[in-house]
């Protein structure tokens, strides 16, 4: 009886080469099957990833994502949670210098997925706040601050009427995603903002959270930036 182990490499081995090898793949139906599979996890990163498919094209994106699976196969059934690796994976790609923005497009289409499919919070956006409150972010949200005008490119082609001509100011930028309601919200962030949710994430009190703020951009209004946050559902208090 052939040993399972050796089997199942055989069977890994010829489902992710480049062209079918080994004995395993003259089987009757394994090519089927290696197509099945391969077209999935292409499919599976189109999906989340729906914004560099854009920008990419079809075939581009579908070449880099075969490529991606060959390094990275799914190890789960549960193909939503496919493609955490991906935007840097595509940050180590040769073409990289002349789209140097897909990297972070990339991770800003990740963090969509994440909020979108995250929980929701047992605190509140709307309860009064003391010094001693502690602010949180809610589990839903999501931020980065990126090198590339990534955000602006992200929502140039998420917005819904599309955009006849773009030509973003290359500077950095934060994304934020929230959730309310069942939908995901998106905004740029600006520095300010971007550290009040980072100091928010360690969960300290709003004095706290105000005061590292100020000190680093004495010219923010920090309360300001603090009921926007809230009223987008980017924290809540407990």
């Amino acid at each position: 009886m052939p040993d399972l182990r050796a089997f199942q490499e055989a069977f890994a081995e010829a489902l992710l080469a480049d062209a079918p090898i080994g004995a395993v793949a003259r089987q009757p139906g394994f090519a089927v099957y290696r197509n099945t599979c391969a077209r999935g996890s292409v499919e599976a990163l189109r999906g989340a990833f729906p914004t560099v498919d854009m920008l990419l094209g079809e075939d581009m994106f579908t070449e880099v994502a075969l490529a991606y699976r060959r390094q990275r196969p799914p190890v789960s059934p549960v193909l939503s949670a496919y493609g955490s690796t991906f935007a840097a994976f595509l940050a180590s790609q040769e073409w990289v210098p002349e789209l140097p923005y897909v990297p972070d497009v990339a991770r800003l289409d990740w963090l969509w997925l994440e909020t979108f499919l995250a929980p929701d919070s047992a605190g509140t956006a709307t309860a009064a706040y003391s010094s001693k409150s502690r602010i949180v972010l809610h589990p839903a949200t999501r931020f980065a601050w990126l090198a590339t005008p990534a955000m602006t490119i992200w929502q140039a082609h998420r917005q819904s009427d599309g955009f006849a001509e773009l030509t973003p100011e290359w500077r950095e930028e934060g994304g934020l995603f929230t959730r309310r309601g069942g939908s995901v919200h998106a905004e740029q962030l600006d520095r300010a903002a971007h550290l009040l949710l980072v100091a928010c994430a360690a969960g300290t009190n709003f004095n706290d959270c105000a005061a590292a703020v100020e000190a680093a951009y004495p010219d923010a209004d920090v309360v300001n930036l603090f009921v926007r946050c809230l009223a987008v559902g980017a924290l809540v208090i407990l």
